[in-house]
């Protein structure tokens, strides 16, 4: 399934292998406690993107019990033309929308009321960040409900969700990542 996977990034990305890049400074990344296994480049100049399969523990509830183990998940690593300030954006949760009533953390963002109806935006500097993404069709994003994104100054680490290596999932991550290059690039 990995190798199939593997197929896919390199034939729809213009992908290939590449040394392993420490993705610890992302906060995203690191609590996770996660492993790269894998990491492919763009084999064209034209856009700076990077590919690593990353190896973690999770566990999750299912009924009386829980599923638990190690799998292998994708992340992208994109490097930016221009410094955003640290900023995580996230599936928005009914609890979130509720906290956020009163004490206002949540960037929302006029010109996309879609994205900003779905996704959670924690940033430390909310001018700077709306100024950057103003542009941006950040509606584009909705196609991608479950997806994660951390800005990190002149990097964006995402995944476009939380299930391990599948060839679907690889399917869905190869068109964040052409939305994201569209988008930033």
């Amino acid at each position: 399934m990995i190798n199939d996977s593997l197929s896919v990034i390199r034939e729809r990305l213009e992908m290939q292998d590449a040394p392993q890049e420490d993705l610890t400074s992302f906060l995203m990344f690191k609590i996770l406690g996660a492993t790269i296994v894998k990491t492919l480049n763009s084999a064209s100049q034209n856009y700076p993107l990077q590919v690593s399969i990353a190896e973690y523990f999770s566990s999750y509830p299912t009924g009386k019990s829980s599923n638990s183990g190690t799998n292998q998940y994708l992340f992208g690593h994109l490097r930016m033309k221009v410094k955003y300030p640290n900023s995580y954006i996230h599936k928005e949760t009914i609890r979130e929308k509720f906290t956020d009533l009163f004490l206002k953390h949540d960037v929302d963002f006029e010109h996309s009321k879609m994205f900003s109806g779905r996704f959670q935006v924690v940033t430390e500097d909310k001018q700077q960040l709306q100024h950057l993404l103003q542009f941006k069709n950040l509606d584009a994003l909705t196609a991608h409900p479950e997806m994660e994104l951390e800005f990190n100054n002149e990097a964006c680490l995402f995944r476009c969700s939380r299930k391990s290596i599948s060839i679907e999932e690889t399917n869905n991550f190869c068109e964040l990542a052409k939305t994201l290059l569209t988008m930033f690039n």
